[in-house]
Parts: C-alpha cells; structure tokens; sequence
C-alpha cells in the first residue's frame, strides 16, 4: 500500500504579478478546487516569517503520490482558467515538491496540542540531504532521538519525516534555478515562536549522535513560516 503524502509549494509572485490579485486567485479559486479533490485531505497556506524568499508556502496532505498521477488530480492542470495560467507564467516563482510519508505512526505521536481542525501557528520545514550511505543513520537518528527530544519542548505539536518523490520549478525565474530541493523533509509544527529559546530545544541540537550525523550533511535548507489560513471541507 503507498504511503501518505505531503505536497510542499513555496511561491513568490515578484513584480509580474500583485499581492492583491496572488492571494485572491489562491484563496478563492486555486484552492477551493484542492478541496473539492478527494486527493487532498488538508490544506494550509502560511507566511513566512524567516526574512527568506519566497514569501508564501502552501502544504497540503494527499491520499498518495500515485494518486497524482491520474485523474481527478491530473484533471486541475488539465482545467486550468486563464487566470491560473497567467498567474503561474508571470510569477516570480513556484518551487514545487511532493513526499511520501515515511512512517505513519511517527515517534512519537502528536502531542495533546494537536487539532487537525486548527494549523499550528509556527511550521518549520528543515530539508536535509547527506553523503551516500549515511541517509539510514539520518533517519535512525531523526526518529530515535531528535524527534522525541523535541518532544519535550513546551509548544511541540507534531513532527513528520518526508522523502522526496518529484520537485520542479514554475515560473519567470524557474529556468535559474539550480538548486535541487533536498531529499528528506522534517515538518515541525508549533503553537508559537519561542520553541527555539526553550533549554529542551538546544539540548535537541547538542547531542553526540547529531554531532555524527551532521559530518555527513552535504546539503540543508531551513525555512519557518506562519499560518495565515486553512481550510476545511464539508462532510
């Protein structure tokens, strides 16, 4: 049986396109058809707050990465408005990524602050690539000992180990890209912006076993973004 999802788009509309008229075609057309796709099960756009471009994120949950393959995911490209087409031709940038999940049951579990009616303010998408060979032990590390450290931060929710499945770039800028979006993908979600001054969360970041695994880091990306909204569909 495939694995959960987890599609991760990072946008930045630039010059070619206002603020205005981005946020009204993603609020009120883009992802209204997202929700009424039963390859997604959530959706959550967020601001990012990190000083970095690009400026938006969208995270959604999808059934499977098989599942976007065929209709009726492959149907919203298929249909897109004029709109939705100038919009992703004259855009800055869309860096575009979908993950397999890589537990279902991530340890450990969701803390007690966990609602999936609400987004947790505070997303922090941490990308990690390392050496050939070492990519076990990374996993072995973030779901033995880091995952459960950050557990017992005040204001940790959740936690999700990701690996990549397919990335690609859209937009005016999308041929300069030469970085490639890094395999692994940790998801953590907060109920607010202190979690990094917290004594738990830099012991997390001191361990013996981290110091190993960072030597064999050869690529990373961190970025933090806060929820800005989210949406929920009508049973």
């Amino acid at each position: 049986m495939s694995p959960p999802a987890y599609l991760l788009v990072f946008a930045e509309p630039g010059a070619g396109v206002s603020d205005e008229l981005f946020n009204d075609w993603y609020d009120n057309e883009h992802i209204p058809l997202r929700v009424a796709t039963p390859t997604f099960s959530s959706w959550l756009r967020l601001d990012a707050i990190d000083g970095q471009k690009p400026s938006y994120a969208a995270a959604y949950d999808l059934s499977s990465y098989e599942d976007t393959l065929v209709a009726p995911y492959t149907t919203l490209a298929e249909t897109r408005s004029e709109r939705e087409q100038g919009i992703f031709a004259n855009s800055e940038l869309f860096d575009r990524r979908i993950y397999d999940l890589y537990d279902k049951t991530p340890v450990p579990p969701p803390s007690s602050l966990y609602d999936p009616s609400r987004a947790p303010l505070i997303t922090v998408f941490r990308g990690l690539d390392v050496r050939e060979g070492a990519e076990e032990e990374l996993t072995k590390w973030y779901l033995e000992e880091h995952i459960p450290m950050l557990s017992k931060v005040p204001g940790w929710i959740r936690t999700r180990w990701f690996v990549l499945r397919d990335a690609g770039y859209v937009g005016v800028e999308a041929a300069k890209q030469t970085k490639k979006a890094t395999k692994f993908l940790a998801v953590h979600e907060w109920a607010d912006a202190t979690f990094d001054t917290r004594p738990e969360f830099k012991a997390a970041l001191e361990t013996p076993w981290r110091g190993r695994v960072e030597k064999d880091v050869v690529g990373m990306e961190r970025r933090v973004f806060k929820a800005r909204r989210q949406w929920q569909r009508e049973e």
